[in-house]
């Protein structure tokens, strides 16, 4: 069996689960966002060149779902922050000390990454600074999925080991 029939056939079976799934968690008034989600999910599994395994699929779906989730709060979080640093900023009582201390927070992080292996630092800044997924990573780096999954891990451990250390 093809991926895209395995996927074809999952799809037709597990749909709505995986839609009430995404449901659930952003909340009853995303009804249409959690099904761009779902949607998008599976355009991914379809454009994946990886093998997939019908056994498996369902867990694969499950997680990237979940993912999808946490990043689209993730998203919203720091959205959210920023709108609200952008009218605090305009106003007149704007503080200097939160700014600096973003400023200093970010040359800190870049202190980490001049100290640490250049692939890890490269898909970390990829990530971090121009907000790209593992899989846009490893195409832009030209590099495995897996190798840039796993220095991306060991550059966000070691960032975070230096942030809590100073």
């Amino acid at each position: 069996m093809s991926n895209q029939e395995i996927i074809e056939q999952y799809y037709r079976q597990h749909r709505d689960e995986l839609l009430q799934f995404v449901g659930s968690r952003l909340g009853a008034s995303h009804g249409e966002q959690a099904e761009d989600m779902v949607q998008e999910l599976f355009l991914r599994l379809l454009q994946g060149q990886r093998p997939i395994a019908a056994d498996t699929i369902g867990s694969l779906a499950t997680t990237m779902a979940r993912n999808m989730v946490a990043d689209h709060f993730r998203h919203l979080y720091y959205q959210r922050a920023y709108e609200a640093h952008a009218r605090y900023a305009g106003s007149e009582g704007y503080e200097v000390e939160p700014v600096v201390y973003a400023h200093d927070i970010m040359h800190r992080i870049d202190h980490c990454l001049s100290r640490m292996p250049l692939t890890c630092a490269e898909a970390y800044r990829l990530h971090l600074y121009d907000g790209m997924r593992v899989s846009e990573i490893a195409r832009v780096l030209q590099q495995d999925y897996k190798a840039v999954e796993y220095r991306l891990g060991q550059a966000r451990r070691e960032v975070r080991r230096q942030l809590k250390s100073s």
